[in-house]
């Protein structure tokens, strides 16, 4: 299983880039989790207030992986917007029911998500780290493309990829991240 840990940036980009193009993601699980380090102070990794992380995790709740990366891969895109109106279009986008979404990030179910991911996060990262940061299985792993399919595919994938796998050259493709 890959396990994601991303705040709303472009910095996940290569670990959603494997579900995406359905390089792994018809064979293998993925778990999406927003960066949420203190729900209710506020805090999310990279803004002030966590209604993105919020909003995302309403998105993510009942849906399909393959449709979670979709629809996290759209909201990094969206560069201007509130939470809401970035929600709305990829939601549209990805057929997703906004009202339920909506009332999920208005309700408890909302907060309760949002809380979860907190636990999530500082559970599995209890100091300072990077984000995105990735984990196949319980191993953690760098969140560049090449880094992520290798260990995949090391993890037993049965994604076609790994039948023919050729390492890049350097082994790693190089990524933003930043410190939280």
């Amino acid at each position: 299983m890959l396990v994601v840990f991303a705040a709303l940036t472009y910095t996940a980009a290569p670990a959603l880039s494997l579900g995406a193009n359905n390089t792994f993601g018809e064979t293998d699980n993925f778990e999406l989790i927003p960066a949420v380090r203190h729900p209710t102070g506020g805090n999310c990794v990279d803004e002030t207030g966590c209604d993105f992380e919020k909003i995302t995790a309403c998105a993510f709740d009942g849906v399909p992986e393959s449709k979670q990366v979709s629809f996290l891969a759209c909201m990094d895109e969206q560069r201007v917007g509130t939470p809401q109106s970035c929600a709305q279009t990829c939601a549209i986008k990805d057929d997703l029911h906004y009202n339920a979404i909506e009332d999920c990030f208005n309700g408890p179910r909302g907060n309760e998500l949002l809380a979860n991911a907190s636990k999530a996060f500082n559970d599995a990262l209890p100091g300072s780290t990077t984000i995105p940061h990735t984990f196949v299985n319980t191993a953690d792993v760098q969140p560049s493309y090449t880094t992520l399919k290798l260990a995949l595919c090391q993890a037993g994938s049965s994604a076609k990829v790994c039948k023919s796998l050729v390492e890049d050259a350097d082994g790693l493709n190089s990524y933003r991240k930043c410190t939280v």
